[in-house]
């Protein structure tokens, strides 16, 4: 049961800088694509209530992705308990929301353009993933430097099971549609 809860993404408009400097070509190399890294903060709202809070990478920083898979501040839904395909426990769906290039990620949780800018036809987005342990193949215990994103809203291991087990308390069920607002702040 949904009930009244809701979600709200808060982006700082620095996320968007998140190479020291923006024209260079990108980079693993030190903390080149890392610059503002984890500076968002999400909410878990039960009516007017503060439930459960948490700073995420919201910006699609990932050195090769294609960057305008950023969502755009708008209205949609966390689609709650989506399999999880190469990530590491329990993750969440973005439902309804659209990137930077207008691409509305459908019911799936994914973004289907054939093509688009070279891309396979499935391009999933993702919330809630976790931004320190890697994702698979990797083995259990591999951890990486700072939140990589490639359209994902992404947070730390620990917050991300926390987050799953304030859900599975309040009764939210895979599948449940929560709504959320993604917003930009200074």
């Amino acid at each position: 049961m949904v009930g009244n809860y809701r979600f709200v993404i808060e982006r700082k408009k620095t996320s968007y800088q998140f190479k020291k400097n923006m024209t260079s070509p990108d980079s693993w190399d030190g903390n080149h694509n890392a610059q503002h890294n984890m500076e968002d903060t999400v909410r878990l709202y039960d009516g007017y209530h503060e439930v459960f809070r948490f700073l995420a990478q919201t910006v699609a920083n990932m050195p090769g992705c294609r960057h305008t898979d950023t969502i755009v501040p708008g209205n949609f839904f966390v689609k709650w308990d989506v399999p999880r395909r190469a990530f590491k426990g329990h993750i969440h769906g973005f439902v309804g929301a659209y990137d930077q290039d207008g691409q509305k990620i459908d019911g799936d949780s994914v973004e289907r353009v054939v093509g688009k800018n070279g891309a396979p036809t499935d391009l999933a987005r993702w919330i809630f993933g976790h931004s320190t342990a890697k994702n698979d193949p990797a083995p259990l215990g591999e951890f990486t430097r700072y939140a990589w994103s490639a359209g994902c809203t992404i947070t730390t291991w620990q917050k991300q099971g926390e987050l799953f087990e304030i859900g599975t308390r309040v009764g939210f069920k895979a599948g449940d549609l929560i709504p959320c607002e993604l917003i930009e702040v200074d």
